[in-house]
């Protein structure tokens, strides 16, 4: 699947291939693919835009 992520470092905002989503039993969000960044190399240091929200509530709503 891929998401709509904002780096956490340098805040620079991409598309990646998380693989599949799940979530552990406190619903922390788990990405199958680390997420790293294009721009600084950060690796799975991300926050969800507002775009990456909007994916991540279809697909939960999905899962139900």
């Amino acid at each position: 699947m891929i998401v709509n992520l904002k780096c956490g470092v340098c805040k620079h905002i991409y598309d990646f291939e998380v693989g599949e989503p799940s979530m552990n039993k406190n619903y922390k969000l788990i990405f199958q693919n680390k997420p790293i960044c294009p721009k600084c190399h950060a690796i799975d240091n991300v926050l969800l835009t507002e775009r990456g929200q909007s994916q991540m509530t279809d697909w939960h709503l999905g899962e139900i």
